[in-house]
């Protein structure tokens, strides 16, 4: 597993962290990073997580050459726009905007990462959804590059998204898919990415998918809505020992499935008091940030 960001190598400006580590295990098949919001004053934060959310949305929204145009003269403009681009429909309890949001923050916090395309950028409506890939970085590893090509499902159910997140990466990583991929983020990665010129000869058809497949990651984020999360008010000892047993569980079910075994799986779980409550509190923090 990557170091967790103690030492930069990327440069780029992060957000302060929000999300306590309760567990950490590698195993052959995928290693697991478990994720939690925690409580405050007896309930789960699930304010505090929607504006943890909301503080990566320029970041999320915008293509990385536009980051150093935020300061403290345009960052109110910007967030605005970030934010509407998310979606603008009323209807949001079914968007997985939030999914893909998340995993964005989990991989500038934990592994730094260098997101290489913004795909809500380019949509032609703010409430189109993007296919594909649900997140796509690189990361510097001791000065290496790795292409890291995230999933997501933001599920109530556990046993669900195990399902359904293992179906779509094996087809995900046929070749086909991964050939129309790398097409697609080619023509809209930008000249200023660092080393976007290896990142690109990486893409090409040309290479070889075994010379990708050493260097390619696929961090898979999972929600669920948590009984020990709903079981407990504050973050003790007995909820500790509770919670990382519980992610531990889920993470094996997961590995004892049939994974791909050509690339590196790494698996992040986020439980969940209630996806319906943090959906809204999101949807809440967005409207607000769009009237700005």
């Amino acid at each position: 597993m990557a170091d967790h960001a103690e030492e930069s190598e990327s440069g780029l400006p992060k957000v302060a962290p929000f999300l306590e580590v309760r567990i950490e295990r590698i195993e052959d098949e995928a290693d697991l990073l478990g994720l939690c919001a925690g409580y405050e004053l007896g309930a789960w934060r699930a304010t505090q997580f929607a504006s943890y959310l909301s503080e990566h949305l320029p970041q999320f929204a915008l293509p990385i050459e536009e980051w150093d145009n935020i300061n403290s003269a345009t960052a109110v403009r910007q967030l605005a726009r970030a934010a509407r681009t998310i979606y603008t429909t009323p209807k949001y309890q079914n968007r997985g905007e939030v999914g893909e949001l998340l995993l964005f923050a989990i991989m500038r916090e934990f592994y730094d990462s260098i997101p290489i395309i913004s795909k809500f950028y380019f949509k032609s409506s703010s409430n189109d959804t993007v296919k594909g890939f649900d997140a796509v970085h690189v990361v510097l590893n001791n000065g290496n590059l790795e292409l890291w090509l995230g999933e997501v499902k933001f599920y109530s159910n556990i046993s669900a998204a195990v399902r359904d997140v293992i179906a779509e990466l094996h087809d995900h990583l046929e070749t086909n898919f991964l050939r129309e991929e790398f097409m697609w983020i080619d023509h809209k990665i930008g000249d200023e990415i660092d080393k976007v010129q290896e990142i690109r000869g990486l893409l090409d058809a040309g290479t070889s998918l075994d010379e990708v497949f050493a260097v390619l990651n696929i961090p898979v984020l999972l929600t669920y809505r948590s009984p020990t999360i709903n079981g407990h008010s504050a973050v003790d000892d007995t909820y500790l020992e509770a919670i990382a047993s519980e992610l531990s569980s889920h993470f094996d079910s997961f590995r004892s499935k049939t994974l791909p075994t050509k690339v590196a799986i790494h698996l992040f779980l986020v439980p969940l008091e209630g996806k319906a409550r943090l959906l809204k509190a999101f949807d809440d923090k967005l409207k607000a940030l769009q009237a700005l």
